[in-house]
């Protein structure tokens, strides 16, 4: 029976992850700013390698950090990306198309469904 509850608590976070993260994403493209941001190269942040992204509103020029995964195609130096970013809080932003957050949510999801997968398996024995 705890086996049971184990996988039942680790399917629902999963899913919460996925979902939480679709959401989020969500919000940032309908309430958020959108502007076309430069790549302008890549820096170290507190979280590691970033990409930094300028662009110019009417509140005057703007550069911000843009977390770089750490596998997978990034952006170009002198690309230009759609960012959308939340004027209140710049820690949250999206750059669209951006694989890394797309494949988390999947990931989450996938291993959402082993979890019942297992669980079920686990319930037939």
């Amino acid at each position: 029976m705890f086996n049971f509850i184990i996988f039942i608590l680790g399917a629902v976070l999963m899913f919460y992850m996925a979902l939480r993260s679709r959401a989020q994403r969500h919000k940032l493209c309908t309430k958020g700013q959108k502007v076309s941001a430069r790549v302008a190269g890549l820096a170290q942040s507190r979280h590691g390698a970033a990409y930094v992204l300028e662009f110019e509103t009417a509140g005057g020029s703007h550069r911000l950090h843009y977390p770089k995964a750490a596998k997978g195609k990034g952006f170009a130096e002198g690309e230009t990306v759609t960012l959308y970013y939340d004027p209140d809080d710049l820690e949250k932003m999206y750059v669209e198309g951006d694989k890394a957050v797309l494949g988390a949510e999947v990931l989450y999801a996938v291993l959402g469904v082993v979890l019942l997968v297992l669980m079920a398996g686990f319930a037939r024995l």
